[in-house]
């Protein structure tokens, strides 16, 4: 018998998190802070078979109409082994209280080429977080990360090592971010949130077990390339970051990338993830973002979504989120595709 319980301390819940093989820091209770400022609200649930933890889930809830919602673990929810999630759901369709479906994206890290595990009464739908991402395993140590690298992404990031100064740094370099991101962001025609959703997630990803840094990399006091990165449960995460395109002979990206790598590396962490690559890279709008990730080398990997229908208005709800979504990609970039 599963039994399910709330929690309410965010060192205890980040704890349960952290210490499940299937997890992600989009399940740790900073993230959940930050998606109160899109609407989400988190819901923070352990699940044990007798005394075992299996599951720990963050489920975000978002309210339509009056009590009609949905409920969705980001990179979630964190699991002892994924032959468990179809119990974890069955405990999980407890708390539904009017939400229309649950949507789950267990971590699970599989090979991109590899077919998602089915299970009955769960349907293998669009993610939304990205779909497929690169990992990069800081256990093969600097001079391993350098071996698997393309020749030219090897050249280009030894370059950056003598052209530009890299820093790893906090609030302080939060406004040359925000430069750098804003300007990429027009240039490529991407959506983005409110400069104090970053600002938030900067100081909520700051947390028990978990830190939040800006990797900046700098021409002579200017900076060239900056990203915000998130570690948590052994894994840095590339969530955002932007780039100028002067001065593009300093290799600023390559730098910026390499020293949170660095920093992974003298911090014992695992696992570098690149956060997100297109489906296919033929005709993709961001078909340039993945020729570079992947010149890093590592390994492609997939994180497949599932949806637990709890109500007939499924199909109605799931069709006007995607209409809703190809409006906004065409208002935004002229094409209903998505990015990644």
């Amino acid at each position: 018998m599963l039994r399910l319980e709330p929690i309410s301390d965010p060192a205890i819940w980040n704890q349960m998190v952290s210490s499940l093989p299937i997890t992600s820091a989009l399940q740790s209770w900073g993230w959940g802070e930050v998606k109160r400022l899109s609407g989400w609200q988190p819901e923070r649930y352990a699940v044990y078979d007798n005394s075992e933890l299996i599951a720990a889930a963050q489920l975000f809830r978002r309210r339509f109409i009056g009590p009609v919602s949905m409920l969705y673990a980001s990179r979630g929810p964190a699991l002892r082994s994924i032959q468990d999630l179809p119990r974890v759901v069955e405990v999980l369709k407890q708390q539904a209280q009017g939400a229309v479906y649950l949507k789950l994206e267990p971590e699970t890290g599989q090979p991109a080429q590899q077919a998602a595990p089915e299970f009955s009464r769960m349907q293998i739908e669009e993610t939304i977080q990205p779909e497929y991402t690169i990992w990069l395993d800081l256990t093969l140590g600097r001079e391993g990360l350098l071996a698997q690298m393309d020749n030219m992404h090897r050249r280009n990031t030894k370059l950056a090592e003598k052209r530009v100064v890299t820093t790893i740094e906090g609030p302080e370099a939060f406004e040359e971010f925000w430069q750098l991101f804003e300007e990429t962001n027009r240039r490529a025609k991407l959506l983005q949130h409110s400069k104090t959703y970053y600002q938030t997630v900067l100081k909520e990803m700051n947390q028990p077990l978990g830190q939040a840094f800006i990797s900046i990399s700098r021409l002579e006091g200017r900076a060239l390339a900056a990203g915000l990165f998130v570690a948590f449960a052994g894994k840095v995460d590339y969530l955002y970051g932007g780039s100028s395109r002067e001065n593009s002979n300093a290799k600023a990206p390559n730098g910026m990338h390499w020293g949170a790598i660095n920093w992974g590396l003298q911090n014992g962490y695992r696992i570098y993830d690149l956060w997100g690559v297109p489906r296919q890279s033929e005709g993709s709008h961001a078909a340039g973002i993945d020729a570079f990730k992947e010149g890093f080398g590592g390994s492609r990997v997939r994180f497949p979504a599932y949806d637990v229908a709890l109500s007939p208005l499924y199909g109605v709800i799931k069709k006007a989120l995607r209409w809703r979504k190809n409006w906004v990609n065409y208002r935004t970039r002229g094409t209903t595709r998505d990015v990644l």
